[in-house]
């Protein structure tokens, strides 16, 4: 289905099951346009940072966003940052405290998490595309489970009534796309004080999975570069979204 007047958006495919979204427009962009969003009821095999499972059972909003023909990968992360700020603005309805950005992909609502952002990119020759995937804990049952490495939550159980699923894609799609219309304009600096009010355990110690294992840190900030500035082992240090 095409959507007029939008980049984010710009063209909107629904499926039921797939194995994940972001496997699917990673492994066969040229079957998509820029901008265009892949949605699935349930994947089969989400996964998240790291390779880990996500779990993506019916009742969920698991969707990728497709940016193709990019020059530089590593220029394009401030506006992966952007897009947990597109959830977190869409999903205010929900609550009125608690929500927050954790570095460097997670949302968290009361220290449960409710979303994971997963920016995955690949290369062909000169054509760099970039898959920044999103996993919504919506009206699936999540507050009991556990096996998971961090306490879950859903939008239904915050609110206590069912969300609509579709309605809520549409509204994150509309705040992506504004705002990335804004980072294309060179924008990115003007969102920093709402990034930074809901910066994840602001200037509290708190351990991050990397490549090379656990990490200790204190979050500070978050820099116009979309870097964060944190203390470690008492040293100021900045970490890049890309390195992880």
């Amino acid at each position: 289905m095409k959507t007029n007047n939008k980049i984010i958006g710009s063209h909107l495919y629904l499926v039921d099951e797939i194995d994940s979204t972001n496997s699917e427009l990673l492994e066969n962009p040229d079957k998509y346009e820029h901008g265009s969003i892949l949605c699935a009821k349930k994947q089969s095999s989400g996964r998240g940072r790291h390779k880990r499972e996500w779990k993506s059972e019916k009742g969920g909003l698991y969707f990728s966003v497709l940016l193709k023909n990019l020059e530089n990968i590593h220029n394009i992360f401030p506006f992966v940052l952007l897009s947990a700020l597109a959830v977190t603005r869409s999903i205010s309805f929900c609550l009125t405290h608690g929500l927050a950005i954790k570095w460097p992909n997670d949302i968290y609502i009361n220290h449960r998490k409710l979303c994971g952002i997963l920016a995955e990119s690949s290369s062909r020759g000169n054509k760099h595309h970039l898959v920044i995937g999103l996993g919504i804990n919506v009206n699936n049952a999540v507050a009991h489970l556990e096996d998971l490495r961090h306490p879950a939550v859903s939008l239904k159980e915050c609110r206590g009534e069912e969300v609509d699923i579709l309605h809520l894609l549409h509204k994150i799609a509309n705040e992506m796309n504004d705002l990335y219309k804004d980072f294309l304009a060179g924008n990115f600096k003007e969102h920093l004080h709402e990034l930074n009010r809901l910066l994840y355990a602001k200037g509290q110690e708190v351990e991050i999975q990397t490549p090379a294992g656990l990490r200790l840190i204190t979050p500070l900030e978050f820099t116009p570069e979309a870097k964060l500035l944190c203390l470690e082992n008492g040293t100021e240090t900045e970490l890049f979204m890309g390195e992880f």
